[in-house]
Formats: structure tokens, C-alpha cells, sequence
């Protein structure tokens, strides 16, 4: 479904994706470096925009704690298309060189005069969507408080854009800045536009849905700030249900923080709109869309049973788990394991969807470790109620060849490893619930087809890794311990470096009890 075309952006890591949609320089296309300055005898040196600074420094910074109002203005405005320029972070650190930030709160608060408080604005913008220690020149210096202010008292669009865009950068700059903003009482103007975003322009909503998700940006269920973010969620949800990419991808980015962190109790409380819930899985259905919708959208499904009934399994089935492109495939490995993590009707709809687990199997040999291991994740989550029937149908795939490929691999990421072996517990588990004789770990049927098709071999190969941590190392061991004792062969059977790995095992598992197989 997705062409070759997109993948210098669409199938970057998307840990890339969030860091390049965390702050945003407002860089004017009509700015050229090259243009001249002071035609207009507005009092100041005439000179190329480019070399405004720290050529002109001296000149700039009288300009702007002059009384006459037409030359502070101009610096204002030369300050403003110097930053709007590329390399922002340098040209950053020229202009608070100037020590002006006393001058820019006060230029803020200038209700009188919108076109200063406009352009005062921009210029806090960029500088915020500088470096970090920008952010905090800024923070340090009580703009956020101003800001917060004029967003509040201030009538004018432009203005409210401008600011929340200021704003917009300083969160999405770290945990600490979002809290600063959060506790300042940022989330309510914005969500008071989201809210009656009809009486807004496009870039006003554009800018506060961009906004409000970078203030969603990493805040826990356990964070003081929690309960602020939260009521942003249904709002965010409204905005999906408008025709705009922009809004709708930066909606889904919101929401689908929100959600990741909250605990499971929670997400059912925030996600229980099935009209959200088909608009979501439509979106996935548009193949118009590239990765900027789908890829948040992905992010924002999760276990309830309104994504599942709004048909998000099939359309994850059909163009997602086998797309070409390697973030989507991933994440759409990603919102089936949350499914799969669910009830068991849950992870009923997960088995029984035709070609999911076929599809999910596949994705085992997959090149990239990381959809390897969301794969992983769906047959361990798949399997962890212990449900007889769920195991027969997980083991009418062929989950038995990658899994031995993978614990004989040397370079087998841990993570990978741990979930492997955790679907093979989960499966021997079952096996001496159903057993004849419970009592007697032998009868397990499992253990006996999964020693025939070589598991054992394969545990020991894991095990003699080096570099296989103590975790994984552990699980091993419980496993040989607890189901595969009687499969290891006697020093008679066979000699060479391989028997004497297996005594050694044998040994040290005879000497260590594992209760109810519970490790």
C-alpha cells in the first residue's frame, strides 16, 4: 500500500518522526537572507538581513529601548526576519546576546499595539525552537508567565497563534518546561479554541492541536500534571473528525500520548467512543493517507472492544502487517499485541481474525529486530490466559521454526529471547493443565513435541551464549528444570563439548526447585 517513494521519511525510526514534530521554527518563505534592510528610513543602519547581527548590535538594541514607537517597532521587525532565517540556533545566540528579554515581555504586554505583540511574539517562537538552553534563558526569564497571559487576555488570532506556538516549542523541550507551562494554566485557553475552533482560522487550530499534543508529550498517570492533559483527550478526539492532515495526524500524536500513560483501567475510560473509535480505523482505510496519519493513528489504537468492533483487526491484517513500510509494520505489530493483551474475547477476535496470526508468524523472520519483537509480544500476550483452545490455534501456525531459528541465533536480542520464552511457557503451561496426569510433568504433550522438533538443542545453544543475559539465562534454565529434564541426554548417549554443556545443566537443574512451574 505504500510506495518505495516515502521512504526517506515515512520509515525513519519514529522516535525520529517525534523529535522532528516537537518544536517548529516559524522560518518566513519570504525572508531571504540577502534582502536589505532600512528602506523604508525607518531610522536604523541599512544592511542585508543576514548581517543584522552582531554587526549591528550596538544600533538595534538602542533602537528598541527607544520612545519613539516607529523604531522599536523596526527592530522588533528586524529581529524578527533575522530569526525567521535557517540556522536558527546560532542566529539564537546572537540576539539573546542582547540581553532583551525584559524588553520582549514588555513589548508582550503592549495591548495597544497588536503588530508589536505579533512580532514580539514570533520572536520568542524561534527562539524557542532553538536549543534547549534557549528554552531555558527564556523560562528562567518569566516569559512563559507573560505568555500565558496575553493568551488569556488578548483578542487578536494572529497574537493567540503566535503565543501558543511559543508555547508549543518551550514544552516540547522537556518534561520540566511541560510542567512548568501546565501548572501556569496553558490547557485551558487551548482547548477553549479547540473547542470552538469554527470561530478560529486554520492556522490558529492548526497551531493549538500541534500544541496541546507536545503538552501530552510524556506526562504518566503518576505525574502531578496528569489530571490537566487528560480532558484534552475528547477534544483532541473532536478534531479528528475534521478533513485536515495536519490536524488530524498532530490530534492522533495527543491522544495517543495520553494514552501511553495511563494503566490499563484507564484506557478504557478515555477510548470508549466508538464514533472515534471508526473514525480512527476508517483513516487507516484511506489509502490516500501516507505514514503522517497513519503512523499516530496506529499509535492511538489500543485493546478496547470499540477498536475491535470498528473492524480494526482486518484492516491491520490486510495493509498493515505486511506493508513495505517498516514503522507502520512495526506499530501495526504494536496495536495488535495491545489488543491481544486484553479479555479473552479480546484475544479471540486477535486468533480467529483470518490471516492475523499467519501474518503475525511471517513477521517472526522479519529483517528488523524491533517488528521481530512486537511479533513476539502478540504470541506471548496471545497465549498468557492459558486458554487451551487459544494454544491449539497458535500452534496450528508454524511458530516452532522461527522460534528455534531465533534461540539458536547468537545475535537474538534479549528482548526477543525473553518473549519467546515466555509463549513457551505459556504453551507447556497448558499442556500439564490438560494433561492425562497433571501430576506427572512427563505426560505434558507439548513438552514431548516441542523436545521432538528440537527445542531442547535450541535452549542449550541460548544458554551457552555469552552474551544472553542472566534473565534469559534464568527462564532457560527453569525451562530445562520444569518440563525438559528427562529430554537431556545421559553422558553415555554421547560425548564431545555438547554432552558436556548438557551435564553441566543437568546438574545444576537437580539441584533447584521451581514451585508450580511459576518462575
Amino acid at each position: 500500500m505504500t510506495s518505495h517513494t516515502e521512504k526517506s521519511t515515512a520509515e525513519e525510526d519514529s522516535d525520529i518522526i517525534e523529535f522532528l514534530n516537537r518544536k517548529l521554527a516559524n522560518l518566513s518563505v519570504a525572508s531571504d537572507a540577502a534582502e536589505v534592510l532600512g528602506k523604508n528610513d525607518d531610522g536604523l543602519p541599512v544592511c542585508e538581513v543576514s548581517m543584522l547581527l552582531p554587526q549591528y548590535a550596538q544600533a538595534v538594541y538602542n533602537a528598541l529601548r527607544s520612545p519613539v514607537r516607529q523604531l522599536r517597532l523596526a527592530a522588533v521587525v528586524r529581529l524578527r526576519k533575522y530569526l525567521s532565517l535557517q540556522n536558527v540556533d546560532e542566529r539564537v545566540d546572537n540576539v539573546l546576546a542582547l540581553e532583551i528579554i525584559p524588553l520582549l515581555i514588555e513589548f508582550l504586554e503592549c495591548y495597544h499595539d497588536n503588530l508589536l505583540q505579533y512580532e514580539t511574539a514570533w520572536i520568542i517562537t524561534n527562539i524557542a525552537a532553538g536549543s534547549t538552553q534557549h528554552t531555558q534563558a527564556l523560562v528562567a526569564g518569566d516569559v512563559t508567565q507573560h505568555l500565558i497571559k496575553v493568551l488569556t487576555t488578548s483578542t487578536n488570532i494572529e497574537v493567540q497563534t503566535q503565543i501558543i506556538w511559543a508555547l508549543g516549542n518551550i514544552a516540547g523541550d522537556g518534561a520540566v518546561f511541560r510542567d512548568i507551562i501546565l501548572s501556569a494554566g496553558v490547557i485551558e485557553p487551548l482547548l477553549y479554541i479547540l473547542t470552538h475552533y469554527d470561530k478560529y482560522d486554520y492556522m490558529a487550530v492548526r497551531i493549538t492541536v500541534w500544541a496541546t499534543a507536545n503538552m501530552c508529550r510524556g506526562c504518566r498517570c503518576s505525574d502531578p500534571s496528569w489530571s490537566l492533559i487528560t480532558p484534552a483527550f475528547p477534544i483532541l478526539g473532536n478534531m479528528v473528525q475534521l478533513n485536515d492532515i495536519e490536524i488530524i495526524s498532530d490530534a492522533c500524536w495527543g491522544m495517543s500520548r495520553i494514552l501511553n500513560g495511563t494503566h490499563k483501567h484507564r484506557e478504557h475510560a478515555l477510548v470508549s467512543d466508538s464514533t472515534l473509535c471508526h473514525r480512527l480505523v476508517q483513516l487507516l482505510s484511506e489509502e490516500s493517507l501516507t505514514s503522517t496519519v497513519h503512523l499516530p493513528v496506529l499509535r492511538t489504537l489500543k485493546q478496547t472492544q470499540s477498536v475491535i468492533d470498528a473492524g480494526a483487526l482486518t484492516i491491520l491484517t490486510s495493509s498493515f502487517l505486511t506493508t513495505k513500510n517498516l514503522t507502520l509494520r512495526r506499530d501495526a505489530c504494536l496495536a495488535v499485541s495491545n489488543v491481544a493483551a486484553g479479555t479473552y474475547k479480546q484475544v479471540n477476535a486477535v486468533l480467529t481474525e483470518p490471516n492475523l496470526i499467519e501474518s503475525i508468524v511471517a513477521l517472526l523472520w522479519d529483517s528488523d529486530m524491533k517488528v521481530v519483537k512486537e511479533a513476539c509480544w502478540v504470541l506471548s500476550n496471545s497465549t498468557s490466559l492459558h486458554n487451551p483452545g487459544h494454544i491449539q490455534i497458535i500452534l496450528q501456525h508454524d511458530i516452532i521454526s522461527p522460534t528455534l531459528h531465533h534461540l539458536r541465533n547468537p545475535g537474538t536480542p534479549h528482548e526477543i529471547l525473553n518473549k519467546l520464552i515466555d509463549t513457551l511457557v505459556n504453551i507447556l503451561s497448558v499442556g500439564d493443565l490438560s494433561g492425562p496426569n497433571s501430576s506427572q510433568i512427563l505426560a505434558n504433550e507439548y513438552a514431548d513435541k516441542l523436545a521432538s522438533a528440537g527445542i531442547v538443542e535450541a535452549l542449550i545453544m541460548t544458554w551457552n551464549n555469552s552474551s544472553v543475559n542472566e534473565i534469559v539465562k534464568e527462564k532457560v534454565r527453569a525451562l530445562l528444570e520444569r518440563w525438559f529434564c528427562g529430554y537431556l541426554p545421559r553422558n553415555n548417549q554421547s560425548s564431545g563439548e555438547i554432552e558436556e554443556d548438557i551435564a553441566s545443566i543437568e546438574e545444576r537443574v537437580s539441584r533447584l526447585t521451581i514451585m508450580g512451574g511459576v518462575f
